[in-house]
């Protein structure tokens, strides 16, 4: 029988996918980054050889006869190039063989199973050792941007989760492409944005006088000192509120000697907390809003002043202004894509200084507020820095296998006794305190790591038993936290359970996507389903309160509703008709209010239109593929919630 030629190329006819067969380099494969994959194979050993032609050495059928050929030749000859590449390709199949038994040997053959196979090329490189992870389809939308102007978002980022949806793409294309009137409202608020760039407001360094300038008066610093610790008191307490409000209290006296780094501090607590405080109607400069404006101005004075500091006689205080600093630049989303770089940077900086060591080793006199306050340092920095490379998509830094600084003491702010030298009462667990967060977050910061650090790992495949087994283990420990009374105590509590249930929603999520058993992916779709729901209500209860502590730190709303939407999408009513059925009512309930919680974000800082757009556009796609017939406006309704936000934000300028 004739055999038909191949004219797709290798990587594409492998996969089953349509090729466009564009040499040397079809599209799909340079979109996905595999340029050096993309082969036009022909397997032409049924007309090249002959039994009497072969080597001696390889039979027929173990030859791969696999020739790189251009589809224009009409005529195929036995080049020495061909033989090269076959008694190339004999030796990597043997020395592969016996790698394989090699490392398998101790491993039983349901592990060995688990082992993804690898598809080799005639271009393979012989070291295989140094040789990169293949790129896969899962992968490829996670490095953005071209040459050296790249961005890279690890399988955790929030964003990562749409990137594989490739029809999603072909909407929003589809939804610009209908309704220029978005197109316009981002080149008229981007135009806007650089005029007032090139305006005569620019944020300048700062010495010690100019910090004493930038404080507000003793009444808005007052107020904007007490939101802070209202709302960040309860979580990261780097500092002891009792010396704190002695100093701030002597501030404003006439004859009071100011400290600079005192007051940096202070201008720290006012930068976390101007865009906590609700101001309607919100007044903007270009895309941000005023008070985002007021803490940037605020941090970067303060940067600039800290980096002209002796870095010889530090105190407390120069910890505390560094946490304090990364702290306000998330709050105010301002360089959000340097947070996992910079707070990299300031766990070396006090790894360097010792801090994550246990400070019973300072052989020189220190008391014990000092080293409790070492702890809570140390805490509060390892623990920002975690959930920053978890929301980057990266590996956190390996500072758990060095450290054996203990968890912070549970001890109350007030029972500090005057004497320094004194130890306080350590409290039970179960009653709340200030520093009840960072003592209970310690019991789960291992178990984190560990799954952050396979999930950022493109060499390590995460199988069902283990997805089982991280199961159990947050479950565990999610019964074990507290249920701790009070606005203080709702909010550390639902920090606790988020910090544990974003893992369980980004394992499940992975587990989808690479799962080929129905069972296990129904499983992990349920538990999914539960978890973001969890997730949601949490948020709900927090923002009910009026306390929008969480909304300004985390993501995982956005990434519960976007996995909801991710299920939708991604599952056929006719097949799974129950499952269909429970995703709706649960979208229905819990998909509108997280899409209003983004937009009041967006009203809140002026900017951040793209993860509003992220999770519209994703939730309205879910729907067209499910209604087809209305297709048009679910694309309608996306589009206007957007251009609603765009709009609002360019009538309110600040004149």
């Amino acid at each position: 029988k004739r055999r038909r030629k191949v004219l797709s190329c290798y990587n594409c006819r492998r996969r089953k996918l349509q090729c466009d067969r564009v040499q040397p380099v079809c599209g799909r494969c340079a979109k996905a980054g595999a340029s050096h994959e993309c082969l036009y194979i022909e397997d032409s050993a049924d007309h090249l050889f002959r039994e009497d032609d072969a080597p001696t050495s390889v039979s027929r059928a173990s030859v791969p006869s696999y020739e790189r050929t251009n589809r224009t030749s009409s005529n195929v000859r036995l080049s020495s190039d061909t033989l090269a590449r076959m008694n190339y390709q004999e030796g990597r199949i043997k020395h592969l063989e016996a790698t394989l038994a090699m490392t398998s040997s101790g491993a039983n053959m349901t592990q060995r199973a688990k082992v993804p196979a690898q598809t080799f090329t005639p271009d393979s490189t012989t070291g295989m050792a140094d040789r990169p992870a293949q790129v896969s389809e899962r992968e490829a939308p996670l490095l953005h941007g071209r040459s050296f102007k790249t961005q890279y978002r690890g399988s955790s980022h929030v964003g990562a989760l749409i990137g594989r949806l490739s029809e999603l793409t072909s909407f929003s294309r589809e939804a610009f492409e209908r309704f220029p009137a978005l197109m316009k409202a981002r080149e008229d608020l981007s135009a806007l944005k650089y005029r007032t760039e090139h305006a005569d407001f620019k944020h300048t360094g700062a010495n010690d006088t100019d910090l004493l300038e930038l404080l507000p008066s003793q009444r808005d610093c007052d107020a904007l000192v007490r939101t802070y610790f209202e709302n960040f008191g309860c979580l990261y307490q780097v500092l002891h509120p009792p010396a704190f409000w002695k100093e701030f209290d002597g501030l404003w006296s006439e004859d009071a000697i100011t400290r600079p780094h005192f007051v940096a501090l202070v201008l720290c607590l006012t930068a976390c907390a101007r865009c906590l405080r609700s101001s309607q109607p919100w007044l903007y400069i270009a895309n941000s809003s005023v008070a985002r404006e007021q803490s940037i101005a605020v941090i970067c004075a303060v940067e600039t002043w800290l980096r002209r500091q002796s870095q010889k006689n530090v105190s407390a205080e120069d910890f505390q202004i560094r946490f304090l600093l990364l702290l306000a630049k998330e709050v105010a989303a301002y360089k959000s894509k340097r947070t996992w770089t910079e707070a990299g940077e300031l766990v070396r900086y006090c790894m360097a200084a010792g801090l994550h060591r246990d400070p019973d080793m300072i052989w020189k006199p220190t008391s014990v507020l000092e080293k409790e306050l070492r702890k809570r340092i140390w805490a509060a920095v390892t623990e920002f820095e975690l959930q920053a490379a978890f929301d980057k998509g990266m590996p956190s830094t390996a500072w758990i296998l060095q450290s054996d600084c203990p968890p912070p003491s549970h001890i109350w702010d007030h029972d500090w006794p005057k004497d320094p030298e004194q130890i306080p009462t350590v409290r039970p667990l179960s009653q709340f305190g200030s520093a009840a967060f960072l003592a209970m977050a310690a019991d789960s910061i291992t178990l984190r790591t560990t799954i952050n650090a396979a999930l950022s790992n493109i060499r390590q495949t995460i199988s069902f038993e283990d997805v089982r087994r991280y199961t159990d283990e947050i479950e565990h420990l999610l019964k074990s936290i507290p249920k701790w009374a009070g606005r203080d105590g709702e909010t550390s509590r639902a920090m606790l359970t988020l910090n544990l249930r974003q893992y369980l929603l980004t394992i499940h999520e992975r587990q989808v996507q690479q799962t080929l058993s129905k069972s296990e992916r129904d499983y992990s779709r349920m538990v999914i389903i539960e978890t973001a729901t969890l997730i949601i209500d949490t948020h709900r209860s927090l923002t009910a309160q009026g306390c929008f502590t969480l909304e300004t730190l985390r993501a995982d709303h956005q990434r519960a509703a976007l996995a909801l939407c991710s299920i939708k999408a991604a599952i056929d009513p006719v097949v799974d008709g129950a499952l269909s059925v429970l995703v709706n009512e649960v979208i229905a309930r819990n998909v509108p209010e997280v899409l209003t919680m983004l937009t009041e974000r967006v009203y809140r800082y002026g900017c951040d239109q793209r993860q509003l757009w992220m999770l519209s556009a994703l939730h309205g796609y879910a729907q067209a593929k499910h209604d087809p017939a209305k297709r048009l406006e679910y694309m309608q309704d996306t589009v206007d919630r957007v251009l609603r936000t765009y709009y609002k934000i360019m009538a309110c300028q600040d004149e």
